[in-house]
């Protein structure tokens, strides 16, 4: 009688959730955790934490600027204005710079939740971020 051995089965490679991970990254860097890949997870958060903390600074260094300052005069008064204008889109210009990391978090998570599952090919990545 011949004696059969079972073949072992091995791990079936892991299935990842894109919507798990899309939906993970609203806090910036979570989808990557689920994507096991730490990394990138600590770079988006840091990322997407720091620009929101520089946008929300800006108001009130421009306010410490011109309390110090004390513009006096017409001409001086138009110059203050001119630095309120500049501040102003150097917040316009963070915010949407921190929108943009923050949504490239969640567009990363999906993409590789989809490459993991087979759905997509690798590639189209940051310099930063190849493998």
């Amino acid at each position: 009688m011949v004696e059969l051995h079972p073949i072992p089965v091995l791990n079936p490679p892991r299935r990842a959730s894109v919507r798990l991970a899309t939906w993970l990254s609203v806090i910036p860097g979570l989808g990557q955790l689920y994507n096991r890949q730490p990394r990138k997870a600590a770079i988006f958060l840091l990322g997407v934490v720091s620009l929101f903390f520089v946008t929300l600074n800006i108001p009130g260094a421009t306010a410490e600027l011109l309390a110090l300052w004390r513009p006096r005069g017409s001409a001086m008064v138009m110059l203050s204005l001119l630095i309120q204008i500049l501040s102003l889109l150097l917040f316009m210009t963070t915010f949407f710079l921190a929108l943009t990391a923050w949504y490239d978090a969640m567009h990363d998570a999906r993409r590789t939740a989809q490459e993991i599952n087979g759905e997509r090919a690798p590639g189209g990545r940051w310099w930063l971020f190849h493998r």
